[in-house]
């Protein structure tokens, strides 16, 4: 999935990113998910495909936090296996990774291996949140300690379909009276 051909922005896109995809860092993050959840990627496996059915990302945090992924999904349907994905993600929030590091949408940046670095540093970041939010974890430590609390917060009201919708979920509008309509337009002068 990740060698589509490209062509004309997207093709710069994607040769961007990849110039910025740190290997090492995704051998670091591939280690400690082996050391702390015991689950090994097979020979020749790529670090995406790996992840892919995010069993073994909800693995990793159940290592952490046993029980904070209460079902992890085995069925090798698309959305039971993107399902699992979203269970890791919403559980790295509650963990304490920020908002800003939690890669955006399961379906494209694992599933699809669209921008599989922001999974490497989604993990990375994981591993300095634990060392703050999970004082009682003794398994290896990976990356720095997040000590400073995260402001960012996930929408509440989900995905916007309908662009009124999301007009009306966000603004307040005041209508004017005509008293202060007529005011206004009075004080004018030309």
């Amino acid at each position: 999935m990740a060698d589509e051909v490209a062509y004309g922005l997207d093709r710069e896109l994607k040769a961007k990113q990849a110039a910025k995809y740190d290997v090492g860092l995704e051998r670091q993050v591939a280690d400690w998910i082996t050391a702390v959840s015991g689950q090994q990627a097979e020979e020749g496996q790529t670090f995406a495909g790996w992840l892919r059915d995010g069993r073994v990302l909800c693995g990793l945090v159940n290592a952490i936090s046993p029980g904070a992924i209460k079902k992890v999904n085995t069925s090798s349907m698309a959305f039971k296996q993107m399902e699992n994905i979203s269970f890791f993600t919403d559980a790295a929030r509650k963990l304490g990774v920020p908002e800003s590091a939690v890669f955006s949408t399961p379906d494209t940046d694992l599933y699809e291996e669209k921008n599989v670095g922001s999974v490497v540093n989604c993990v990375y970041t994981l591993g300095g949140a634990v060392q703050v939010s999970c004082p009682g974890f003794q398994g290896p430590h990976l990356g720095v300690p997040i000590t400073v609390e995260s402001k960012d917060r996930r929408r509440s009201f989900g995905r916007i379909t309908d662009q009124s919708q999301g007009f009306s979920a966000t603004l307040d509008i005041q209508r004017p009276s005509e008293e202060t309509a007529s005011s206004a337009w009075c004080g004018r002068t030309r």
